[in-house]
């Protein structure tokens, strides 16, 4: 019998994890018996550190410790980042106190000219300071094919995105709120399947080709239009094209 393995998928919180663990084991379930899944969450890309690939590394660690599996079971890893306003201009940040913000420092303003309102000046700067540390992450790992993680174990890597999170891309409405998102999640779970998702995500591809699709992410900059790569993965699974 052909010893499994295993692909590592890095998604940012809690509902990304049982959302994408659900439809992309069905998918790998489907296309290759010899492959199963693992999905580990956090969003490490906020995070500022000189080599955004220790990132991916301390990720993969983590779940090899509660995986107990060795580091050659894994021949892929697949990371899924939120693009939230990581792409947005500074000047598209605008200041206004009126608006009411509950818990959050910010508010997505797809109507007319595309914004994100803050309510001052300090929750305007740590925004974008935060986003612009993701976005710096984003870029070199856009561009990242592998993964050294010691011992002679190098491992395949692609980072995709959906913007500007998953749910905005489920209900086309960047201004949900954070309370109706597990709902969100879960209705969409419960109504539609594998092949439902599938149709979605070719639907709201920028392109069938990685590097162009990271391109014209960067490019369109902050727009409100709900877009993903994720076809791309799903092309990959469908087809066994892993990189190994």
């Amino acid at each position: 019998m052909t010893e499994k393995k295993y692909i590592l998928f890095i998604v940012e919180g809690d509902s990304d994890y049982m959302f994408y663990g659900e439809y992309f084991n069905d998918l790998v379930s489907e296309n290759n018996f010899n492959l199963d899944i693992k999905v580990t969450d956090g969003d490490i890309l906020t995070k500022k550190v000189d080599d955004p690939i220790q990132l991916v590394k301390n990720s993969f660690n983590y779940a090899l410790q509660k995986s107990k599996l060795k580091k050659t079971d894994f021949v892929q890893i697949f990371q899924i980042c939120d693009i939230d306003g990581s792409y947005f201009s500074e000047e598209q940040f605008i200041i206004s106190s009126q608006k009411e913000y509950y818990d959050k420092s910010y508010q997505y303003s797809p109507y007319g000219s595309p914004n994100i309102n803050v309510p001052d000046q300090k929750s305007k700067e740590s925004i974008i300071a935060t986003w612009s540390t993701k976005k710096h992450n984003q870029d070199i790992l856009s561009t990242t094919e592998s993964i050294d993680m010691g011992n002679e174990v190098i491992i395949p890597y692609k980072l995709f995105y959906v913007s500007l999170f998953l749910e905005h891309l489920l209900k086309n409405d960047p201004l949900i709120d954070p309370c109706d998102k597990r709902d969100c999640i879960d209705d969409y779970i419960d109504y539609h399947k594998l092949e439902n998702f599938i149709d979605l995500l070719d639907s709201k591809k920028n392109s069938d080709e990685f590097d162009e699709s990271w391109e014209i992410l960067k490019t369109n900059g902050g727009i409100y239009n709900p877009s993903s790569n994720l076809n791309i993965l799903v092309n990959i699974l469908k087809n066994n094209l892993l990189s190994n």
